[in-house]
């Protein structure tokens, strides 16, 4: 069986909508699209960020969560040997948790969560503030950059694709992500300073590349909470295409009020909206599932796992 391909999605710039992208490819690439030619994937998305905001976005009750990426990292770190499942919400208990949100969200409507509330290959490796705590004890370990990867070795039969989420850090943990990862997807905001710190973000890439993961890769740079029509939003892309070329992806994220309200129903955007142009997010993030796919396709022959 072929073994997951692994994407993090790193910035160390917050408020770059890094895990709105997380969440909104999850769901995407997991269900498939045959008009955009994305096929259904097994994924399971990684959160390595201890405010744990994924969790958040389908719905998940942080105080209700069992084990964590903490409690798993804590095994890695004592050196046992490790199945990740225990600590892995399933896509059946996934869709429990985002029914739930949605009628806590909407408690008038006795007609419950629309059909299409549900996932059905997608599963979900939470985070907790405990898992700040973690970069200290990793500053002590040899091999502390492996710890995620090792981690994760378990899942990657069970899998097509995973994706991880990272912290707004240039941290150990974030250095764990790109250690594990195949690929690396850089989500920038559409605006002046993004460009400047992403001299500090490649550096580490290139670093990372020689030291530790020479098979690392840049699968491309995504721009988000782009202001349709505005001057600003058109220079930086242009600004971003001068310096990046070929390695931004084809879809802009523009900045949407469904976007930002998406967690409200206990989903991602591109879930609890029809891909339309009524709802430009969920048809952005649908579409650039369609260039992540490509680009996928195009660099691995063909190969989906």
């Amino acid at each position: 069986m072929a073994r997951a391909t692994v994407i993090s999605v790193v910035n160390h710039k917050g408020g770059c909508g890094k895990t709105t992208t997380v969440t909104n490819l999850g769901v995407s690439l997991s269900m498939g699209d045959g008009d955009r030619g994305i096929p259904p994937r097994r994924v399971l998305i990684v959160d390595l960020d201890p405010r744990g905001n994924v969790a958040t976005t389908f719905g998940v009750e942080k105080n209700s969560l069992g084990q964590t990426m903490n409690s798993l990292f804590q095994k890695v770190i004592d050196g046992s040997k490790i199945d990740s499942s225990p600590f892995i919400i399933s896509p059946d208990n996934l869709t429990l948790w985002m029914k739930r949100a949605w009628k806590k969200q909407n408690p008038t409507k006795s007609k419950g969560p629309p059909k299409h509330h549900k996932v059905d290959r997608l599963s979900l490796l939470p985070a907790d503030l405990d898992l700040s705590g973690i970069e200290i004890e990793l500053a002590m370990k040899i091999g502390r950059e492996h710890r995620l990867k090792i981690a994760l070795e378990s899942a990657m039969d069970q899998f097509d694709l995973i994706i991880i989420d990272t912290p707004a850090s240039l941290g150990l943990l974030t250095i764990n992500a790109l250690t594990a990862a195949d690929w690396l997807l850089i989500p920038i905001q559409a605006e002046f300073y993004a460009l400047e710190s992403m001299g500090q973000l490649l550096d580490t890439l290139r670093r990372v590349q020689s030291a530790v993961n020479p098979s690392l890769r840049l699968l491309g740079i995504a721009l988000t909470m782009v202001q349709s029509g505005s001057n600003l939003g058109r220079e930086v892309a242009d600004s971003a295409a001068r310096h990046f070329g070929g390695r931004i992806l084809r879809t802009a994220i523009p900045r949407s009020i469904s976007v930002a309200e998406a967690p409200l129903y206990g989903a991602p955007v591109s879930l609890t909206q029809s891909a339309i142009k009524r709802h430009p997010g969920s048809l952005a993030y649908w579409d650039l599932a369609g260039d992540v796919n490509e680009r996928l396709r195009m660099i691995s022959g063909g190969h989906h796992g």
